[in-house]
């Protein structure tokens, strides 16, 4: 099934000023957000991008209004249907203007087991060269490459979410990362 996509980065078409584009993503937590907000001051980039916005794409779908409703809940049942264990994301780099990571194979098994999932209920993903980032402002580009402290924390919930242009993040749903194998509680005597 082919799903609708519009935005300069996914098909070509020209993004609008009422964009309400989706996407699967994972958030930093709030303590780690203000880290990244700190390196932003730190480093001089602009603070105009509001830090509950935070996040690193795994998948963008498109405009959400040219989704059809029966298409939204595929995905919704693919991303339900994804058998994952929670994992530690590290960003160590600020690169142009997003913060990157050195060792992201955990994310990028997640993210391809993602689309693999949503492949197999027959949704047809966009172009989408998957990247591991947090941009951490949307001003002009400019060349960076700058070792920071890691930001680490542990990924435990994928995330659907409606970004409305110039108002924020609008959760539409969530799946918690479920260990596979619980604690042992072994005692010798």
């Amino acid at each position: 099934m082919m799903i609708p996509t519009v935005g300069g980065h996914v098909s070509g078409q020209q993004a609008r000023r009422d964009d309400q584009m989706l996407y699967l993503m994972i958030k930093p937590y709030a303590g780690q957000a203000a880290m990244m907000d700190g390196l932003r001051r730190t480093h001089g980039l602009s603070r105009q991008y509001a830090m509950d916005r935070f996040h690193m794409t795994l998948v963008p779908f498109g405009d959400i209004r040219l989704i059809p409703p029966q298409n939204l809940e595929l995905i919704r049942r693919a991303a339900a249907s994804l058998q994952a264990e929670p994992f530690e994301v590290t960003l160590n780099r600020i690169s142009g203007n997003a913060l990157v990571g050195s060792r992201m194979q955990a994310l990028r098994d997640f993210q391809r087991s993602l689309a693999a999932r949503l492949e197999a209920f027959g949704i047809d993903l966009p172009d989408y060269a998957f990247k591991p980032h947090a941009s951490l402002t949307y001003e002009e580009w400019r060349p960076r490459n700058i070792l920071v402290s890691p930001i680490s924390w542990q990924v435990r919930q994928l995330l659907l979410i409606n970004s409305i242009h110039g108002k924020g993040h609008q959760l539409l749903d969530s799946w918690n990362l479920e260990p596979r194998q619980g604690c042992l509680d072994f005692d010798p005597h």
